[in-house]
Order: structure tokens, then C-alpha cells, then sequence
């Protein structure tokens, strides 16, 4: 069997000005600085959130917690949910990848308990073989999940479709080395390609082929 692993927030869903305007919020409500531009935010966002919420002013020892944050930014993320969508290629994408023989595997940092809402709204639950996410909303790290799901397959029979630095940290520790990265998401196209060489603009570039 040959599997094809995508992320999702910035992959398969068009959440990052969603994101962005959601981090404003807490950034008026926590911080003495200016909203963030979507520059700032594709440059500075990385994983673990946590460092990144350090990275862009965010002070635990100021009278607020991380888990304060991230609850206020998720309640925001989820009011603005009707502002996301897929991106334009995704569903023909998965659709052919059945086609081809293959299964759809999605890998995120969500919470699964929110990833398994978010695509039941978004009507393509149905495409995907299996749903990989996180215990929480705190956006922590997927690569023990990724590590623990590849364990009796071939990395050889996967191929990883990703936006971040983190989706290449976790193909890398999953073994796999068909990974493409797609500078359409929550980094910086010249952060991606600093590090990697397969990145393209678009995942309708993105050959299937596993």
C-alpha cells in the first residue's frame, strides 16, 4: 500500500489570514505592539507555537499564560471559521490520489478532536484513510505521532506534502524523502527554500508519485 501524507493548516486548509487576524486579537489584548502584517507573521511563525508566541513579544511572567493565549486565540480562530476554505487543487488532488491506489493520511498539529469538525465542515472527511492529530489545541509537536504511525511501513511507500520547516522536521524523522514543501502556507517561501530544496508555489504543481 502507498500512502500519501498532507498536512493540514496551510496544506490542505486556507487558514492564514484567519490565523493572522485571530493572533491580533490576542496581541491587542496582551501586548504593547502594533498588529502583526502578514510578513512578520510568515517570517517569524515556526514550531514549537510556544516559542513562537515568545519570538513576537509574548512574556509568561507578565500576569498571562501560554494556555491563556492559545485558548483566546483558538475561540477567535473558531468565529472566524466561515473567512477559510481549501485551496483551489485539493480535492482533485485527493480524489486522484484513491484513484491511483493510494490512501490519504492527514498529519497535524490540530487537536483531532477539531480536525475531524473542521473537515466534516468542510466536506472532505471522506477522502482521508486516516486522521492523525493531537491530544489538545496547543499546537505543540506532530513528529512523535508521525514517528509512531510509520512504524511497520515502508518510508520508501510515503510521500509527505507539507507548508513548514516542521511538516520537513517530520517526513525527516518518519524516513521519508519524497517531502514537498508549499510556500503558500504559514512560512515564508525564502524561509523554505533557506532549507529545502523541493518547494513549489502551488499544490496543483505537486506530482503525485509514490
Amino acid at each position: 500500500m502507498k500512502y500519501v501524507v498532507f498536512d493540514f493548516n496551510g496544506t490542505i486548509l486556507d487558514d492564514v489570514e484567519v490565523g493572522l487576524k485571530a493572533e491580533n486579537v490576542c496581541i491587542k489584548k496582551y501586548l504593547n505592539r502594533p498588529p502583526m502584517e502578514l510578513d512578520e507573521y510568515l517570517h517569524k511563525f515556526t514550531f514549537p507555537v510556544k516559542s513562537y508566541y515568545e519570538k513576537i513579544g509574548f512574556n509568561w511572567n507578565d500576569g498571562y499564560t501560554y494556555e491563556e493565549v492559545g485558548d483566546l486565540w483558538f475561540k477567535m480562530y473558531r468565529e472566524f471559521r466561515n473567512e477559510y476554505k481549501i485551496y483551489d487543487g485539493v480535492e482533485e488532488m485527493l480524489i486522484k490520489n484513491h484513484e491511483l491506489g493510494n490512501k490519504n493520511i492527514l498529519l497535524s498539529a490540530s487537536s483531532l478532536k477539531e480536525l475531524k469538525i473542521q473537515l466534516e465542515e468542510l466536506g472532505i472527511d471522506k477522502y482521508f484513510d486516516e486522521v492523525l492529530g493531537i491530544d489538545n489545541i496547543y499546537a505543540e509537536s506532530k513528529v512523535q505521532i508521525a514517528v509512531n504511525w510509520i512504524k511497520g511501513k515502508n518510508p520508501d511507500d510515503c510521500m509527505f506534502i507539507g507548508d513548514s520547516l516542521h511538516d520537513l522536521e517530520s517526513a525527516k524523522a518518519m524516513g521519508i524523502k519524497n517531502c514537498v514543501l508549499v510556500a503558500k502556507g504559514h512560512q515564508a517561501k525564502d524561509i523554505l527554500v533557506a532549507e529545502y530544496d523541493n518547494v513549489v508555489d502551488d499544490i496543483r504543481e505537486v506530482k503525485l508519485c509514490v
